[in-house]
């Protein structure tokens, strides 16, 4: 075994630490004047803002567009203003438009996505710590969204913080009030004493039918609402000790979720040799209770904790046609595991991961296995942002898994990390895992740079090599977004509470995206600019290359890999976008694969070229329609492919959306040509008759496992944390000799499941 490359991680590490001191804090432009909070009692959550203290508060009104005229002032009056009282901390928004037949807005549903409606983001930073914030969205229905920010890593839309808010339209735009208990924000106990008197805010408006955003600070196209350190401040906490009792309260020491459900498998058939459906199992119903909590061991740090867990309202795994020799990535969606997820993260997503939630709780066939327990801590412990969490699995293979995290700030917004993973099942042996990593995001006169590395151990018992590699320079700005990857991820690592795509493999990717914009090209761009266009895509060369290790240079040696080039591509003033693409695609398998049925790849090395068109509607189309239409090579033959979606907003109430894809493909084996047709339909609808009544029916079906499935989910909130499911749960098989047998499906589950919200 060659020995683990500790140098390669180190190396890159001390090469890039001094590039530290290029990072252009001096030039930062000036920040906006500071407002004050007024502390006030005797307020109401109806978005009317026809209380005294909304005009005695200080405003924010200076917001400065990022798109499309980056610098100018928003094209419509905008104002935002704070209060605080003993319940919470309250946000008054005017957002005016002189044409309020035109705002856009669709969504009444909780966490819906609200990008194609109009709406206002706030973010809140109570510990001004430039790393760490919360988003809370607003559109002008009232309809609610929440995030937790995680600076240039990117949002935690999982994080599901309790709070609440009210919206109308007026004949002056739309009016939003929103209601945030103090006990929901991380915040450090304020005095009369404290030398901390400010948090960091920042409000972005959104204006869709404009495809305008504008944002108090932070509007620069390299900026924008999750880049902390140019937030502003918002002033004047102190004046809580005098205007109020007790000041701010402190964060409640726990907020309790107990929860009760029953659930029935109402039938559970089998198929015959026969092709009838008989039953397996006598329909029957079962009840139980679980709780989960959440505590507040100091100000910033958060313990979850949950017992018997149930995640029958989680969204199902889509089902999707697999025409390559690869593992699929399912993404997690149990809110357990998704809420605070970003502090785990190492690794590259959906490639090499050293924890993959899914691993847990979770059979091979996505099957649930018991979560009998679990405990999960997050949070910040002066520099240090850290995370632990701790589970234990029921089923026939009882086992405990263990993950532990910390970063620690450094360079500005960088930080230096570890992290392991500890799996310990009853009938088998304890397998361990962990890594070090560095990243390093600069801004360098005004555009951004980050800088990676990690580096990654397994303790398992596998052949080969157990160690990952990776290291990542990339240059995402406004004009253009350039990077370089390479992973190495040695034979022997396999860690058990992670996610490997390929091992024994040296991975090089990369991309070459420039997006100028028309007023940028002078005389030729006047003429897009007059056809609307706000933005040219090309991609001049994108790569990526997997080599086995100890193969040939050359392309000889590769494993598999993808060449892609991107030389037309627009986007509109209106949120529409084309782009054409063509690629070079290479395989090589080792040994035979089935593809689809009776298509089967034969060992051997294969290279094959491929032209795409993607044309994109824009979101706020009532009507919606995006296709992706691919013709060329495929193996050993050809296909051609059609990605079809259609979506209907029907304000406010309903939304629609069908996808359907089509590979067909023709093969050339040895003694015989294959064709085939591989196809994926869905269907989703959303109906929502107010922000907190709302139902979702999702249907899909694939023609490889030649199952449909449905899943219905009415979800009532009778308050803020506290809510009513009921979720309906079947599938069918859909090629019987005799029809599909609608009225039997094969297994049909139904759970009815009660959270009630406790603060104590």
């Amino acid at each position: 075994m060659r020995s683990f490359p500790r140098w390669t991680c180190f190396a890159l590490v001390v090469a890039i630490a001094p590039l530290g001191a290029q990072n252009t804090e001096s030039q930062r432009p000036d920040a906006p004047r500071p407002p004050r909070i007024l502390f006030e009692r005797g307020l109401t959550l109806d978005g009317v803002l026809n209380e005294s203290a909304w005009s005695q508060t200080d405003s924010l009104t200076a917001f400065t567009q990022r798109d499309p005229r980056q610098g100018e002032a928003v094209s419509e009056r905008t104002v935002v203003r704070f209060v605080g009282s003993p319940e919470g901390l309250w946000v008054g928004i005017w957002a005016f438009d002189r044409d309020p037949s035109g705002i856009r807005r669709t969504q009444l549903r909780r966490d819906a996505d609200l990008g194609a409606d109009d709406n206002v983001s706030v973010m809140l930073s109570p510990t001004a710590d430039k790393r760490t914030a919360f988003l809370f969205t607003i559109n002008p229905n009232g309809a609610l969204n929440d995030a937790e920010v995680l600076s240039f890593e990117g949002e935690s839309r999982e994080w599901d913080g309790i709070w609440d808010g009210r919206a109308r339209v007026t004949a002056d735009g739309w009016q939003a009030e929103m209601m945030i208990p103090w006990q929901t924000l991380r915040y450090r106990p304020i005095d009369a004493d404290a030398a901390a008197d400010a948090w960091d805010i920042n409000v972005r408006r959104y204006i869709r039918r404009k495809n305008e955003s504008a944002l108090w600070s932070a509007w620069k196209r390299t900026e924008g609402i999750r880049f902390l350190e140019r937030a502003g401040a918002l002033t004047g906490f102190k004046e809580a000790v005098k205007v109020l009792e007790d000041g701010l309260p402190r964060r409640a020491f726990a907020e309790v979720r107990p929860y009760v459900f029953s659930s029935g498998a109402l039938t559970e058939r089998s198929v015959g040799d026969d092709g009838a459906l008989r039953a397996t199992r006598d329909p029957g119903f079962r009840g139980t209770a679980g709780l989960d909590a959440k505590l507040a061991p100091t100000p910033t740090l958060t313990l979850d904790l949950t017992a018997n867990a149930d995640f029958a309202q989680a969204e199902v795994d889509r089902q999707v046609v697999n025409l390559t020799r690869f593992s699929i990535f399912f993404p997690e969606q149990r809110t357990f595991f998704t809420e605070g997820a970003g502090i785990f993260q190492f690794g590259r997503q959906g490639q090499t991961q050293l924890f993959y939630s899914r691993r847990i709780g979770l059979g091979s066939n996505g099957v649930p296995i018991p979560l009998q327990g679990g405990a999960r801590l997050t949070g910040r412990l002066g520099r240090q942002q850290v995370g632990f969490l701790t589970t234990h699995t029921g089923g026939d293979n009882p086992s405990t898994a263990a993950v532990a995290r910390i970063k620690r700030d450094i360079l500005g917004r960088g930080y230096v990390g570890a992290m392991a993973t500890l799996n310990t099942p009853r009938d088998g042996a304890a397998s361990g895992s962990g890594g070090l990593d560095v990243t390093l995001p600069y801004v360098i006169r005004d555009q951004n740079l980050v800088l990676l590395a990690n580096a990654a151990v397994d303790g398992g018992k596998a052949e080969g090599d157990p160690y990952y590699v990776r290291a990542m320079v990339d240059f995402p700005n406004d004009i253009a977004d350039i990077a370089l990857r390479v992973d190495r991820v040695g034979q022997g690592f396999n860690p058990d509470l992670g996610f490997v795509q390929q091992r024994g493999i040296t991975r090089t990717s990369w991309q070459t995206e420039f997006t100028p914009r028309p007023s940028a090209l002078g005389a030729i761009g006047r003429p897009f600019a007059a056809m609307h266009v706000r933005q040219f895509k090309f991609n001049l060369l994108g790569g990526d290359l997997v080599r086995t290790m100890g193969q040939t240079t050359g392309l000889s040696g590769l494993s598999n890999g993808r060449l892609s080039t991107s030389p037309f591509g627009l986007e509109f003033d209106s949120g529409d976008e084309i782009s054409v693409e063509f690629t070079r695609s290479y395989d090589a398998p080792q040994d035979d694969f089935d593809l689809f049925d009776d298509a089967v790849i034969e060992a051997g090395r294969y290279t094959w070229n491929r032209a795409e068109l993607d044309v994109q509607s824009s979101s706020a189309r009532t009507i919606g329609v995006d296709f992706t239409v691919s013709r060329g090579g495929f193996y050993a033959g050809r296909s051609s492919e059609l990605e079809l979606s259609v979506r209907g907003r029907f304000a406010p109430h309903v939304n629609v959306s069908v996808d359907y894809n089509r590979t067909a493909a023709s093969l050339t084996l040895v003694d015989s040509t294959v064709r085939f047709v591989a196809q994926t339909a869905r269907l989703r609808l959303d109906v929502a008759t107010s922000p907190r009544l709302n139902s979702t029916l999702f249907a899909q079906w694939d023609n490889e496992s030649h199952r449909g499935a449905l899943n219905a989910r009415v979800r009532w909130t009778s308050s803020p944390g506290s809510d009513l499911y009921l979720v309906w749960t079947s599938q069918w098989p859909t090629d019987l000799p005799n029809g599909v047998p609608w009225r039997t499906p094969t297994r049909g589950t139904f759970v009815a499941k009660y959270v009630k919200y406790f603060r104590v």
